[in-house]
């Protein structure tokens, strides 16, 4: 995919991309699809509705995984979760 102007990138770990995968949330096809591996780590690129959707649906499972006491696959989420807001706040229009 060639990169885009407005596009936004993520890094995620192997463990990251494995749990977004398996959850397969109505919005991560596109974001999933550029994943390329980098020195360090995995490269996710998007435009900011996205990211912005793909946060939503990460925080939201994060609070889910906290409350059904799912303590590793809550801090994959909750980190994926802060990497995706860290980027949409850094590039705010």
């Amino acid at each position: 995919m060639p990169a885009r102007r407005d596009a936004l990138s993520i890094l995620v770990s192997g463990a990251e991309l494995a749990l977004l995968k398996k959850l397969d949330f109505p919005c991560s096809e596109r974001v999933l699809a550029t994943a390329q591996p980098t020195d360090e780590g995995i490269e996710l690129t998007g435009s900011r509705a996205d990211f912005a959707s793909l946060a939503g649906w990460v925080a939201g499972e994060a609070n889910d995984a906290r409350r059904s006491r799912r303590p590793r696959q809550t801090e994959i989420l909750y980190s994926i979760a802060g990497q995706l807001e860290d980027v949409l706040t850094s590039y705010r229009r």
